[in-house]
């Protein structure tokens, strides 16, 4: 299969097809499409089942030297002429985090919540209307005979597509230029008539369709292969499921059940510092998104946390710097090297204040692409496992989500500072199933003795409190 794809994509890329090309040629091979695709071109409603294995960045891995895979399970209803849709995506990441997603747009709304509750608890958040388009398009690339849509109804065939025919091999490209500068190229089989693979050079992805089965009286692709960005490794590698025609999509799909309440995205991001103890402070804003804490050591400051990029961690800097202009920030604590936990570094670096981080993720930091030019100015402070600093003490727990990630303790006012290993919604919702490391992490504290009176996630919640972690601990583990 790899020695398949690799000359798939050098043939795309570079290989000169021997052939005539005569740009009317494509007209009689387009009405040979037609007549093969006539059953489906009549289709207005459907549903489709399709999973697939979704490559991980290797700073969203267990171990960002072996980068990872998740799984996903995906149901999409699509209606074409109402141009309604709904969607439920499951997704397995590391370690076992579960998402349950519906998205869903009708005649008046369009909205999106989490039926795990891990993420978005029991909001149900608005969309924009325009995301049928998008989420149609999406869907029609996994089929073959919707991904051709676009080419058979081109009206000037002449002026936009190029026919070429390989005569040693029997297969046809055809080389769609649908809009300025943008081209789509199809690569059909001849015997049995088959797309084969389709090149979307504007977005630089290719499609590679393969095992053609009858289902259900449709004949078409049930693997599919995606490489986004020039990669040779898939991108994506999806099996389609079920495919069915259906009437209409059932409406109980496209409302939001009544436990949940619709919101519209906070719009009011501005950060703020508050005091939360003695010598303690939080800088957030009113979605929590992203939480920092820092702590005054007589004229030094110590940051718990760098926030997802650099405007957010310059923002950050300017309200402790106004807040305290006399002293000096002398240090950043990073948990782990997830890319939102460390893409936020160089506006530290840049005021020469240090990294404190364990030997793991010093390493990574250390690889992380984004910083090679830079990383000479990085300096790092190692942290291990249950070691003090400043009256803060700090634990590096291996686990599934990461290979080594650490945690904060304030033991003075009982407060945690921890990222993934425990993640609750802003609402308090607890959600239906956790993943097993964070039930490792609460198992420890527990083990630790930890007095714990606040937990502040660098994600979405900074007040979880100990009645909602041990309402979480008695939720469903995986």
């Amino acid at each position: 299969m790899r020695i398949y794809i690799i000359t798939v994509l050098l043939a795309l890329s570079h290989v000169a097809f021997a052939s005539s090309t005569h740009i009317n040629d494509a007209i009689p091979f387009i009405e040979l499409l037609n007549k093969h695709y006539k059953q489906t071109s009549s289709i207005k409603a459907f549903s489709l089942t399709h999973s697939y294995l979704g490559r991980s960045e290797p700073y969203q891995s267990w171990d960002f030297e072996a980068p990872s895979r998740y799984k996903a399970f995906k149901v999409t209803d699509i209606d074409l002429e109402k141009q309604y849709y709904y969607q439920n995506v499951v997704h397995h990441y590391t370690g076992g985090l579960y998402f349950d997603e519906v998205h869903f747009q009708n005649g008046e709304e369009s909205v999106r919540y989490e039926r795990n509750g891990i993420s978005l608890g029991k909001r149900a958040i608005e969309q924009n209307m325009n995301s049928f388009t998008r989420f149609k398009n999406l869907t029609f690339m996994n089929l073959d005979f919707f991904a051709v849509r676009p080419l058979l109804q081109e009206t000037d065939i002449n002026g936009k597509v190029d026919y070429q025919l390989d005569k040693e091999s029997g297969r046809v490209t055809l080389t769609h230029q649908y809009s300025d500068n943008k081209v789509m190229e199809y690569v059909f089989n001849t015997a049995p008539l088959q797309l084969e693979s389709i090149n979307n050079r504007a977005r630089k992805r290719i499609y590679l369709y393969s095992d053609y089965q009858t289902s259900n009286g449709f004949h078409f692709a049930h693997s599919l292969i995606k490489h986004y960005n020039g990669d040779s490794i898939p991108s994506f590698i999806t099996l389609i499921e079920k495919f069915d025609v259906i009437e209409q999509i059932e409406p109980e799909k496209l409302t939001i059940p009544n436990t949940y309440q619709k919101t519209l995205p906070k719009r009011n991001l501005t950060l703020a510092s508050t005091k939360i103890s003695q010598d303690l402070y939080l800088v957030t804003d009113a979605s929590a998104k992203t939480n920092t804490l820092f702590k005054v050591n007589g004229d030094n400051i110590m940051i718990f946390g760098a926030p997802s990029n650099s405007n957010l961690s310059k923002a950050t800097l300017e309200i402790i710097n106004k807040k305290f202009p006399n002293k000096s920030i002398h240090g950043v604590f990073v948990t782990h090297p997830y890319s939102e936990h460390i893409a936020g570094l160089l506006p530290y670096v840049e005021q020469g204040i240090k990294i404190y981080a364990d030997i793991y993720t010093i390493k990574a930091i250390k690889a992380y692409p984004r910083f090679a030019k830079k990383i000479e100015k990085f300096t790092f402070e190692t942290i291990s496992h249950e070691q003090a600093i400043d009256g803060v003490h700090f634990y590096v727990l291996e686990n599934s989500r990461s290979k080594r990630q650490s945690f904060a303790y304030f033991k003075q006012s009982g407060t945690i500072y921890q990222s993934d290993f425990l993640e609750v919604a802003h609402d308090n919702t607890i959600a239906n199933i956790l993943p097993s490391y964070s039930k490792l992490f609460i198992d420890f504290v527990r083990n630790k003795q930890l007095k714990i009176n606040r937990i502040v996630g660098q994600n979405r919640n900074n007040n979880i409190s100990l009645e909602v972690v041990n309402k979480s601990y008695r939720a469903n583990t995986m």
